[in-house]
């Protein structure tokens, strides 16, 4: 009885030992989303369950998928100066504005515009005036490097890597007659002009709600209207140029 006792209090110290450890060095965020899609069918599915842990240097992010747990980035950086900073291990390629787009909380229509890429390598950015540099080195001498500048809120970037791409993407924000507007392109400078154009509308007289208006080089218009229920969740509607309407609910914590 007494070993069982002393086996119980050393767990019990140990989990909270692990917790109070989590709670101090460690930020964990996380977001899950479900879609109904109606077309000829209705289909529903969950695209994307993720978890993020955030700790003093590194990052380990991951998504569930079919069951299994897969890992998105899992890097350290070192910041060699105050301007520069290196960064080691699995991370997002500098290579346009399409990263973090297949994550609810960072895209407020229900597609992607764009795959993203996740390379091993050695990465390193700077930032002086505006204008910023990204670059990455991976496995078989592969390369991809961003350079941009910024400008009271608008973003001008020109992307391109060792398979001898050319992207040029712009991103930002206005307001006309108070209504803001926020905008993002990628133009494909290598591959046959392939380009897509988002734009958010938010009217102010409809407080969390935004409207969303689309096009791609495939002559596909995407439109739709969503609402930002709280802090945490939302939801958003897409309405493709086939016909089919998707729903999509995400909440973040």
């Amino acid at each position: 009885m007494k070993n069982k006792l002393k086996n119980l209090l050393i767990v019990v110290s140990l989990v909270a030992g692990l917790m109070g450890f989590m709670e101090a060095q460690v930020a964990v965020t996380g977001e899950m989303s479900s879609d109904i899609t109606f077309g000829d069918t209705v289909s529903f599915g969950s695209p994307y369950t993720g978890l993020t842990l955030i700790g003093d240097g590194w990052e380990l992010s991951t998504n569930l998928s079919d069951g299994d747990v897969n890992v998105e980035e899992a890097k350290y950086s070192w910041s060699v100066t105050d301007a520069i900073t290196l960064t080691f291990g699995s991370q997002a390629e500098p290579y346009g504005i399409a990263w973090g787009l297949h994550r609810p909380s960072n895209n407020a229509w229900v597609s992607t515009p764009r795959d993203h890429s996740i390379s091993n390598g050695v990465g390193v950015g700077t930032s002086a005036w505006g204008v910023g540099v990204q670059a990455l080195y991976g496995n078989d001498e592969y390369w991809a490097a961003r350079l941009s500048y910024n400008l009271f809120g608008q973003a001008v970037g020109f992307s391109t890597n060792s398979d001898d791409a050319q992207l040029v993407d712009i991103s930002g924000g206005v307001s006309v007659l108070g209504i803001p507007f926020g905008y993002s392109l990628e133009y494909d400078l290598a591959n046959e002009g392939d380009y897509w154009v988002r734009s958010t509308v938010t009217p102010g007289f409809v407080q969390g709600a935004f409207v969303l208006v689309g096009y791609n080089s495939n002559d596909e218009v995407l439109y739709g209207v969503g609402y930002n229920c709280s802090d945490n969740v939302r939801w958003s509607t897409e309405l493709s140029g086939d016909g089919d309407t998707s729903i999509r609910v995400s909440y973040s914590f």
